[in-house]
């Protein structure tokens, strides 16, 4: 399945607004302290091995830019 640029712009943007939605249902508490405590577990993560932090985040970005570019190579193409 081929899928373009704008359609992945498109499936992010109807995420957000659902992820919005989501959390004004009556379990935004849990799902508040649930983001909370992510928050705090990366924050104690970074403040422990920064270096390794700033590694996977080089990592991710390089493999979502790679993906990105492979995606307008393989779109243009066809």
């Amino acid at each position: 399945m081929l899928v373009r640029e704008r359609d992945v712009v498109d499936y992010l943007g109807i995420s957000v607004v659902t992820l919005l939605a989501w959390l004004h249902f009556p379990y935004r508490f849990a799902v508040y302290t649930q983001l909370q405590y992510w928050a705090w577990w990366l924050q104690r993560w970074v403040d422990t091995s920064p270096e390794q932090a700033v590694g996977v985040s080089v990592v991710a970005v390089a493999a979502v830019g790679g993906a990105f570019l492979a995606g307008i190579v393989r779109s243009a193409s066809a």
